[in-house]
């Protein structure tokens, strides 16, 4: 249990730290943008209770978890005062309460102790934490805008006043005034990375304020919680620990937005230190005296250092030696032991003394690439000396081209040596896990130990090497920038002579060679210029072709010029892009001379392949416009000529494409006969594979030609009755009377029968009529004259016949037959309906009554018969 004293002890440290930096504090709060210090989380007016009547940038009180008069934001110190005594204060009173009391063994204020049945303490322990760090970063923040305003205030005292110290200075000074200016550089692109962190933390913070109060507002307006009679405890708890998260979720938004506007002071404060260097160095420019004893001091400080690199190289040359010795030795012993139980320890003293060997053989390698560095060096300064003395101007163009070529040599190399120097440190940690273990066995650590004591060696001499490639890129940039105000403010003149040195011998200069054959420069230049020139020609022909050609041959396709018309239409739209490349790309080859050998050969195939998929697509792009015109001309005359066009189209295009291909296998030798064969036997094969397919192309060719049915004839093929829509290569699709689309293979079509009645001239009508026995004689011989007449009255009816049947089992039967012109059914349907009412009025103006099923009973009595007879008649 913790003891009262031990629980006071943060509160007590946190109000010493207070009274200290409170000057620093009230400094960063007049600074900060009064936006940024009282932003807050807005979420709208809530109706919590009548305790939060009072407008809070929370949406309630905070003496609802237990801290009355919390200031929000906190503006001032003594709002951070008030506010970690009333957190301290809260914090007592649950523990109090949860009966955890107070323990001497409390933990210090790094390491907070928190109830386990209570976690409002944990928040509240979490609200002090971002409070004290408010109090941190606001100092900082004030710390920060002092630093800079003391920059701003020597940058305009050195405006106004000048240097302290008069000319001439040191090439010391400068050096020293430059390596301050790099690392200022370097400090600042890292203050600008860090303001984008602090956003990020602005950007999560945010989220985080937004999420708690969504889960304070989701509990609040719970109805158990609604009803306060309702609510047990544990809910309220659970309401006023979400309350408690949302008011450090929002002390947290408020610390990121400090923290973001530290590291915006950061950024500043490192703009103005790089102006003020910057200041300083144009200052002291002008009046930079590098001596010849300077200069010969620094040349005997290089020596001397390669020197040191020399013997370093000879030394590691040797232990290289001693250590090849001792893997040999090692792994000797290791080919020995075979299977015995130290063959594990074995293996790792071999694995260091390969490390050791790599360490020493790259050491070497290290020095001899830090010699080649200490002669670079030389040059520089002995370059730096000619131009700060303002000799050698001619040369100065030169200089800076290979200063700055020399300064991106040395980056690559440093990064690759950066990288090296990395994998050495993963290997270094994977050993320290390894040694770590307790288990390990004594001879095995002892070899690790080798084998970590070999790495760090090596991770030694590439940080040695690294700094030797800083120092040198370092002072080739101290030239560079020495060089290139003088460069860029050279008269005609010398610029004319830089530019005639650049291109000095660069005409005739040897890039790289290929198979033996090199490659120059002048080579390259005329190819690119034949490139760009055909490209340009092609594309600018092919451009006024289409705009003022084109027109006219579309306008003026006559009957007897249209084939080459049509063909020359599609050259001049289907001319591709890759086509023209590779012809010109072969032309610039040619002219160049660049092309040798077998790459003239290659090139050559690949202008004939494209030039003969070019022919294909002229010719298949002539076909197609030939054929559609023709089926545009048909189309309306015969719907069915859309298919049989553009099957037509279809075999035409890949008799087109076979040419093609079987005309490039033939400029490569592919032998054409034996191709052919195998493609009939393997035609056969694929035949009979593909039957059922082959056979409803042959089928819709049928169609196509036969014409058993045409698009928009209204057919019947077994129980199928509907329009025709589209007659297809393997299918034809019906449009049924019901109004779903049918889709049949030409196979099965073909293979039924099909009625059109779109073809029928006329429709021949047959009906019978009945009437009932009870008609008289000379009215049975009237009644074909009146159908007859009623037939003829009809426009689009023609009689044949009507004559007296049969004695059916209930009437007299009369048979008729007509026939109704056209294939309209619903001309027919009218005329039969015209037909039957004309019947039906003419038989009751004549009294002649239709027939219907009846039954008649006839009952008969004879005179000796004691029984009665029954007779039925129908």
């Amino acid at each position: 249990m913790r003891s009262l004293k031990a629980i006071n002890k943060p509160a007590t440290s946190i109000r010493r730290t207070l009274i200290v930096s409170r000057l620093l504090v009230v400094l960063a709060l007049l600074s900060l943008p009064a936006a940024a210090v009282c932003q807050a989380a807005t979420v709208g007016d809530e109706n919590e209770a009548v305790t939060e009547a009072k407008t809070q940038p929370l949406g309630f009180d905070p003496a609802l978890v237990g801290l009355p008069d919390f200031p929000l934001p906190l503006s001032s110190p003594a709002d951070f005062d008030l506010a970690l005594e009333l957190i301290e204060a809260r914090m007592l009173e649950l523990r109090a309460a949860n009966g955890t009391g107070t323990d001497a063994t409390a933990a210090d204020e790094s390491e907070p102790a928190v109830a386990a049945e209570d976690s409002r303490i944990e928040q509240l322990v979490a609200l002090r934490d971002a409070v004290q760090q408010g109090v941190t970063v606001a100092s900082h923040v004030g710390e920060l805008e002092t630093a800079v305003a003391k920059q701003k205030d020597s940058l305009a005292s050195l405006e106004r006043l000048g240097l302290e110290n008069d000319p001439p200075f040191t090439i010391a000074l400068f050096d020293q005034f430059g390596s301050e200016r790099a690392l200022i550089r370097d400090s600042q692109e890292m203050t600008e990375r860090a303001l984008d962190q602090a956003r990020r933390r602005v950007e999560q913070a945010s989220g985080q304020l937004d999420e708690a109060m969504r889960t304070r507002r989701r509990l609040r307006d719970a109805p158990v919680i609604a009803d306060p009679d309702a609510a047990s405890g544990a809910e309220v708890q659970r309401l006023e620990i979400a309350r408690l998260a949302a008011l450090l979720a929002f002390q947290r938004h408020q610390l990121a937005l400090t923290q973001q506007i530290a590291a915006r002071k950061s950024v500043e404060l490192a703009t103005a230190r790089r102006a003020l260097i910057e200041a300083r160095i144009e200052r002291i420019a002008p009046g930079v005296v590098f001596t010849r004893d300077a200069l010969d001091e620094r040349l005997a400080e290089v020596q001397r250092r390669a020197e040191k690199f020399r013997a370093q190289r000879e030394e590691l040359t040797r232990a290289g030696d001693l250590a090849e010795e001792a893997l040999y030795e090692a792994r000797r012993r290791l080919f020995d032991a075979g299977g015995a139980d130290d063959t594990e320890a074995l293996q790792e003293i071999a694995q260091a003394r390969e490390d050791e060997l790599a360490a020493m053989r790259s050491g070497a390698d290290y020095a001899w690439a830090a010699l080649a560095l200490a002669d670079t060096a030389r040059t520089l300064l002995e370059r730096r000396y000619e131009v700060l003395r303002g000799a050698g101007k001619e040369e100065w163009p030169r200089w800076l081209n290979e200063t700055a070529e020399f300064m991106r040599k040395v980056a690559a190399e440093n990064e690759f040596a950066l990288a090296n120097l990395g994998t050495l440190r993963a290997f270094e940690l994977a050993l320290g896990r390894r040694l770590a273990a307790p288990d390990l066995d004594p001879e095995v650590r002892r070899a690790l130990m080798l084998r970590m004591d070999a790495l760090v060696r090596h991770e030694a001499l590439a940080e040695g090497l690294i700094n030797t490639q800083d120092q040198v890129r370092s002072l080739a940039e101290r030239l560079r920038l020495d060089l290139e105000p003088r460069v860029q403010t050279s008269p005609l003149e010398q610029q004319v002579l830089a530019a005639r040195e650049r291109l000095s011998g660069w005409w005739d200069s040897e890039l790289f060679v290929y198979q033996d054959q090199a490659i120059y420069t002048r080579d390259l230049v005329k190819g690119l210029g034949v490139f760009l020139l055909v490209v340009t020609v092609v594309l600018l022909v092919k451009l006024v072709l289409k705009r003022r050609v084109l027109p006219r041959l579309a306008g003026n396709l006559g009957q007897e010029q249209r084939t080459y018309r049509v063909l020359a239409m599609a050259m001049i739209r289907k001319t591709g892009l890759p086509f023209i490349v590779i012809l010109a790309f072969y032309e610039a080859m040619m002219v160049s001379g660049l092309a040798h050998g077998n790459l003239r050969e290659w090139l050559w195939s690949l202008l004939v392949v494209t030039m003969w998929l070019q022919v294909g697509v002229w010719a298949s792009a002539g076909a197609t416009d030939l054929i559609q015109r023709q089926r545009n001309r048909k189309e309306q005359r015969d719907p069915a000529a859309v298919t049989g066009y553009g099957l037509l189209l279809f075999f035409v295009r890949v008799g087109i494409w076979m040419v093609v291909v079987v005309s490039v296998l033939s400029h490569f030798d592919y032998p054409i006969a034996g191709l052919i064969g195998a493609l009939g036997v393997g035609g056969i094969a694929v035949a009979f594979a593909v039957q059922n397919i082959l056979s409803d192309i042959f089928n819709s060719m049928a169609i196509v030609l036969d014409k058993p049915f045409r698009v928009g004839d209204f057919i019947t093929t077994g129980d199928i009755v509907g329009f025709v829509e589209h007659i297809g290569v393997k299918t034809t699709q019906i449009r049924s009377l019901s109004g779903e689309q049918i889709t049949l293979s030409n196979t099965d079509l073909l293979n039924s029968r099909i009625h059109n009645y779109k073809r029928m001239r006329e429709r021949r009508v047959v009906f019978r009529i009945g009437v009932v026995y009870e008609t008289s004689a000379d009215t049975l011989e009237g009644i074909p004259g009146i159908i007859a007449e009623v037939i003829g009255s009809q426009a689009h009816a023609r009689f044949d016949r009507a004559h007296f049947f049969e004695y059916g089992d209930f009437s007299l039967v009369f048979e008729t037959v007509y026939y109704v012109s056209g294939a309209d059914y619903v001309r027919y349907m009218d005329t039969q309906q015209a037909v039957n009412l004309g019947i039906y009025r003419r038989f009751q103006d004549a009294g002649i009554r239709f027939a219907f099923p009846t039954q008649e009973l006839i009952v008969r009595r004879g005179a000796k018969a004691s029984t009665p007879t029954l007779e039925a008649a129908s």
